[in-house]
């Protein structure tokens, strides 16, 4: 409370018996007060960036609970036609497309749900 008084005193002017010591006395409570308002803010700033949970949701599961499936044609039609032109479904009976689907999942490095959408797709057709 008395360093409020000595603030309001002195920006009133009413403490003029020596010159010198108000103004060191106006410059020590500008740094307290610059270095409380910076303290504050460097608190508020932490606060308000800390999280309050135990753990970080992992990127797969946003990325599992966004994808969007693909059907047996289209990945029939991107990933075929990477490498060569992709043949007609109805080129082959479902044997053949057993066979194939099996060597080109080794060779195109497919997984086994995109392979058996693949060989759906393409056994479809027959």
């Amino acid at each position: 409370m008395v360093v409020v008084q000595l603030m309001a005193s002195l920006y009133t002017g009413q403490l003029d018996s020596n010159k010198h010591i108000n103004t060191e006395i106006m410059k020590t409570i500008n740094k307290i007060i610059l270095i409380s308002l910076m303290l504050l803010v460097t608190g508020v700033v932490i606060v308000s960036c800390s999280s309050t949970k135990d753990k970080y949701t992992a990127v797969t599961d946003v990325e599992d609970e966004f994808k969007i499936e693909k059907s047996g044609a289209q990945l029939w039609g991107e990933t075929c036609n990477r490498c060569h032109l992709a043949p007609s479904p109805a080129d082959y009976n479902d044997t053949d497309w057993e066979t194939i689907s099996l060597h080109m999942r080794v060779r195109a490095n497919l997984t086994e749900k995109e392979i058996t959408k693949i060989a759906s797709f393409l056994k479809s057709a027959n």
